[in-house]
């Protein structure tokens, strides 16, 4: 998956870690790709980073927004809260969730090879 590519800064980044229950996935998998999705037509919305869960469930999950007020309409959007609060009872351990402002970014890209 390539890397978000984003205007300059500044914009805001939310890092929202977190680590998975034991439970089978039932529906883990559908609901993040359907959050991602709907994050995505979000007004503000700029890009999101992903990794992949190590052995232990830990993953970490980085969305980027033009401005602060998009952050809290993404979190008043109602499918996103009943997302939310099927994490807290069924899929996550723990998470944390971190809202910073981005001053500088840059960028590197391999050139591609003939």
């Amino acid at each position: 998956m390539p890397l978000s590519r984003l205007p300059s800064p500044p914009y805001y980044a939310v890092i929202f870690a977190s680590v998975r229950t034991d439970e089978d996935d039932e529906g883990y998998g559908i609901t993040a790709t359907e959050m991602s999705h709907l994050a995505a037509k979000q007004e503000g919305y700029l890009g999101q980073d992903s990794t992949a869960r190590d052995g232990e469930g830990m993953g970490i999950t980085v969305s980027y927004w033009r401005d602060e007020a998009s952050i809290h309409a993404w979190k008043k959007q109602l499918d996103h809260t009943v997302a939310r609060n099927m994490g807290r009872e069924k899929w996550y351990k723990s998470y944390t969730l971190r809202v910073a402002r981005v001053e500088r970014a840059y960028d590197f890209d391999r050139p591609e090879q003939a």
